[in-house]
């Protein structure tokens, strides 16, 4: 389809992205990016590369160790980061805050934050060396706050995932003496979630969080995927020495939340494309959300007599909308519509011209004559709330390059 594909002349687990993949990509970050600054986030941009050597980082990475790409730079050892936690950590650090600022909310969309995999760990966009991922890092006063923004970061999150049309699977993990003393914390997170939970108990703390909560996809081969989680953090803030001025005008450490609401965007492109496989199997016609299709509308002219209808069709339509004006049969385009998952089909011919309608054909099987602006009436639904871009190949597919061999 033109999307994604590996990279011979780079290191396996980073990926070329094709205009259409690249379009979705771009969709996804400011969908997720949108959600999360209408939270509260503030948005920041970190340094992809942090000094091996740094006392606060150092001893981070070996109470976490991860497999990271190393670099020399004037004789000096560089790790790439791995997430936003780093940069992040260490602006808060040298923020003034305050009782009054919290929950004080940080977000970076990382393009590139980069985990050395072992190769028989790679798994096309399931898992990757090189992806880009959305993190949010939350200073909460106590724990009522932080669970206040744990249960609307968990709320953000199931938005997200319904807004990309993807089903989840719950799992929590909790130290066991946290879940006892929060119990209604607990079973409240349960039942927002809306299905069954599997829960995991720790009698010790093992990692910095005392409760940790993912939104899970399952694939064609029952394999789960993390997708969104939301963490309690309960060592960094100190760890990294961050402090708020409490009431009395004492410094003290805020309780630190992690939470990516939709988890990596390139395996949320891999959680849609199999998803929709899996309806293939099952008979079903595979779609992508409207929203997110890279072609959302194809004019097809019965005859190229139609070639001057189908260019003002394109001049008024506002959407991604392209013009099959191909030296072949009306039978072969719809075929080769329908093999990229286009939307809406729009037929052109002399019946249309004289009703001044369109024969629209959509990707349910639908087929029937319309108006522009019934067509249009019934696309804007689909796009509330979504953000927009315009279409990144050219609309005339007779001028378009193929980017697959």
């Amino acid at each position: 389809m033109e999307l994604v594909d590996y990279e011979p002349g780079a290191d396996p687990g980073n990926f070329r992205w094709y205009p259409k993949g690249q379009l979705i990509k771009r969709l996804a970050e400011s969908y997720v990016s949108n959600l999360v600054v209408q939270h509260g986030g503030m948005q920041v941009e970190t340094p992809i590369m942090y000094d091996y050597q740094h006392p606060k980082l150092n001893l981070y990475l070996q109470r976490f160790p991860a497999r990271q790409y190393v670099l020399l730079s004037d004789e000096k050892e560089y790790f790439l980061r791995f997430a936003a936690c780093f940069g992040q950590y260490l602006i808060q650090h040298d923020m003034q805050i305050s009782h009054h600022h919290l929950p004080c909310k940080l977000y970076e969309l990382t393009h590139y934050s980069f985990r050395r995999e072992q190769s028989g760990e790679l798994a096309g966009l399931k898992r990757l060396r090189t992806f880009t991922m959305p993190d949010l890092h939350t200073l909460a006063q106590d724990v009522e706050q932080a669970k206040e923004e744990f249960v609307r970061q968990v709320d953000l999150a199931i938005a997200c995932m319904q807004g990309f049309g993807l089903d989840f699977e719950v799992a929590i993990r909790l130290v066991k003496g946290f879940a006892d003393e929060h119990r209604p914390f607990v079973t409240d997170l349960v039942a927002r979630c809306g299905r069954p939970a599997l829960i995991e108990l720790w009698e010790d703390r093992f990692f910095y969080f005392v409760a940790k909560l993912e939104f899970n996809f399952i694939d064609a081969l029952d394999k789960a995927a993390c997708l969104s989680t939301v963490q309690i953090d309960v060592e960094n803030c100190e760890r990294f020495d961050i402090t708020y001025v409490d009431n009395k005008g004492q410094k003290q450490h805020p309780l630190l939340l992690h939470a990516s609401i939709s988890g990596s965007i390139d395996r949320i492109l891999y959680a849609i494309l199999e998803s929709q496989a899996m309806k293939m199997k099952k008979g079903q016609k595979a779609a992508f959300p409207f929203w997110l299709a890279p072609v959302q509308l194809r004019l097809v002219p019965v005859s190229d007599k139609f070639h001057e209808v189908c260019e003002g069709i394109l001049k008024r339509i506002p959407y991604r909308i392209d013009y099959d004006d191909r030296d072949m049969s009306m039978g072969k385009k719809i075929r080769e519509a329908e093999r990229e998952w286009v939307p809406y089909i729009l037929v052109v011919g002399a019946k249309e011209v004289a009703q001044r309608c369109l024969n629209v054909r959509t990707r349910d099987g639908r087929q029937t004559m319309m108006t522009e602006a019934e067509l249009l009436g019934e696309i804007e639904p689909k796009m509330a709330g979504k953000p927009f871009s315009d279409l990144s190949v050219p609309r005339h597919i007779s001028r378009r390059p193929i980017f697959v061999g």
